[in-house]
């Protein structure tokens, strides 16, 4: 493969945000109305949902600039190992300083994006005590609405973040923007598989009352989109064989078209040669191997050994499988592999291709529940 000085311009990499964010439009549209609108508009406060690899990060992002462009203050979160109810409450008092000291737009970050810390030493004025994130806020707020301008607090991640730390968060988020109308909106990400365990609490109310934004697979027009405009802002060209191919290989995962579009790109021939069919085949191969490392492991890492058993017993069938006859494989009754059904869905495995069938979400998946078996055959037990 000859040298190419033209940068790649896909971005194959969690939590960029990549060239083209197809399939989005509408989210970020009532997304910036609901910043012009105010706290009355009901995607003030947004909770975004979906698979890995299917791009909430990079929405929070553009969710971010969307904030900052408008002159806001914007807060970034993520879950750590320490409470970021705490981390956030650091962040906003930092933001009250910049305010009384005359400065606007500031974009503070609980979590450093290039991974440096910040100091998190800071007390509230007075006593030296730490103060609560609620009373921080409500200053905060109440600073932004005298300014004109306003704070995004943005927290990814959500549903790793823990289930206290995260009423807390929502606890004052609900009473701030939605009671007391100030300007501060929210804006969370989260795998689907949150809807089992924080939205599953009775305490919960704000954030099941959130607008939602499920993230699914891009639909192959957009697709396609997401793939050609990269290449031809770029200078490129794609065959039209190689692009079809293209659509068909990612799927509409999102990720594996940042995925397949950079390995195909460094594929071609020479710098200003077109991308081809060989190019995009060999490129989605080196994708999945990457898929099954990067989307599919985690996802496996997370299931129980009965969620694998069900995984085992899908891999006869091909395109998608009966649940009567998982249940069968698995030796259950038909009311337990349903259970086990919505598990799966959540966590990103399985999609459901009729009300009692269902498929790997993913290739990826498959490939990596094959290598589980051959490791370990007991699982087909």
């Amino acid at each position: 493969m000859a040298a190419d000085q033209t940068p790649n311009p896909f971005s194959p990499t969690f939590g960029t945000t990549p060239p083209l964010l197809a399939g989005r439009d509408g989210v970020l549209e009532r997304f910036a109305e609901a910043l012009d609108s105010g706290p009355t508009h009901p995607d003030y406060t947004l909770l975004i949902t979906g698979d890995r690899g299917t791009g909430k990060t990079a929405l929070l992002n553009v969710l971010e600039a969307q904030a900052a462009d408008r002159g806001w203050m914007t807060i970034t979160a993520t879950a750590t190992s320490e409470p970021i109810s705490v981390r956030i409450g650091h962040e906003v008092q930092r933001c009250i300083e910049h305010l009384r000291r005359g400065k606007r737009g500031t974009r503070l970050s609980a979590v450093s994006l290039m991974g440096i810390g910040v100091s998190l030493e800071q007390k509230a004025p007075g006593d030296g005590t730490e103060r609560s994130l609620l009373s921080a806020l409500e200053e905060l707020g109440e600073l932004l609405s005298e300014r004109g301008t306003g704070l995004l607090l943005t927290v990814d991640e959500l549903h790793d973040v823990e289930r206290d730390d995260v009423r807390d968060i929502a606890s004052a988020i609900q009473i701030v923007t939605r009671r007391r109308l100030h300007p501060v909106a929210f804006a969370a990400a989260a795998l689907p598989l949150i809807e089992q365990s924080h939205l599953a609490d009775a305490n919960m109310t704000f954030l099941q009352r959130c607008a939602r934004a499920p993230l699914g697979m891009l639909d192959p027009d957009e697709t396609r989109r997401a793939l050609l405009h990269p290449v031809v802002e770029s200078g490129g060209v794609i065959d039209s064989d190689a692009l079809d191919e293209a659509v068909e290989a990612t799927s509409g995962y999102p990720y594996s078209i940042q995925l397949v579009g950079f390995h195909a790109w460094r594929m071609r021939q020479t710098p200003d040669g077109p991308i081809t069919l060989v190019n995009i085949q060999a490129g989605a191969a080196e994708a999945e191997r990457e898929m099954v490392d990067q989307i599919a492991g985690p996802i496996w890492n997370r299931l129980s050994s009965m969620d694998r058993r069900f995984l085992v017993a899908m891999l006869e069938d091909n395109p998608d499988s009966a649940l009567s006859d998982i249940a069968q494989r698995i030796d259950r009754s038909l009311d337990y592999a349903r259970t086990y059904r919505q598990r799966l869905l959540s966590a990103g495995a399985i999609s459901p291709t009729a009300k009692t069938r269902v498929r790997f979400r993913h290739r990826a998946v498959r490939s990596r529940t094959q290598s589980a078996l051959q490791n370990d055959p007991t699982l087909s037990l």
